[in-house]
């Protein structure tokens, strides 16, 4: 049990820099992600965003706390974002929560509005709620495949890495060069049979 939870401590990071990329590709794109084989999706993150080195900890708090400049100053500090409050509009529908990256977990999950009719058989609300519930979790699944293809490759040192490092000096980021790097990252993944 012990060597379990030494992995675990030790695999921390990885969550964080899964929220790190999807920060950094929010702000890239303008909001406009588009996961491997799901439809585009807008991303953002809102009033709240924790990151965290070792001890310290920076906590802000604003309607985009990604496009702060003490955001940024964290993250030359060598801090990495940890929670963030994640607002995501994917096939006409928006989502909010808070997603804990140390254990890729959601909190305060807010499904679509369209939940709130007063007629509805409580037992199709909530198949309605868990459709959505997977539909959103389908569309993490996809963005968390692409992440790993892109972080498993030597592209991610070479290439994703200094573009961090600019987004983080708030310097212009070679979008093409990553598009690039991404791209060919994503064509190696084994096809799904």
């Amino acid at each position: 049990m012990k060597d379990l939870l030494e992995r675990i401590e030790q695999n921390r990071f990885v969550g964080r820099e899964f929220l790190l990329w999807l920060w950094f590709e929010s702000q890239l794109f303008e909001t406009n992600l588009a996961p491997s084989g799901k439809s585009s999706c807008a991303l953002w993150l809102e009033t709240r965003l924790t990151l965290t080195f070792e001890r310290e900890e920076s906590v802000l708090k604003s309607s985009a706390p990604g496009s702060a400049p003490e955001a940024r100053e964290a993250l030359r500090q060598g801090k990495l974002p940890r929670e963030a409050r994640i607002r995501m509009t994917t096939e006409e529908r928006e989502y909010a929560w808070t997603f804990k990256a140390d254990t890729l977990g959601l909190a305060a999950l807010a499904l679509p509005a369209e939940l709130t009719k007063k007629d509805d058989d409580a037992h199709e609300v909530l198949y309605e709620r868990m459709r959505l519930v997977e539909a959103l979790e389908a569309t993490l699944e996809a963005l968390w495949s692409d992440f790993l293809a892109l972080r498993l490759e030597e592209a991610w040192e070479a290439t994703v890495v200094p573009e961090l490092d600019k987004f983080a000096h708030e310097e212009d980021v070679d979008e093409a060069a990553y598009t690039k790097a991404k791209q060919r990252a994503l064509a190696k993944r084994p096809k799904k049979t």
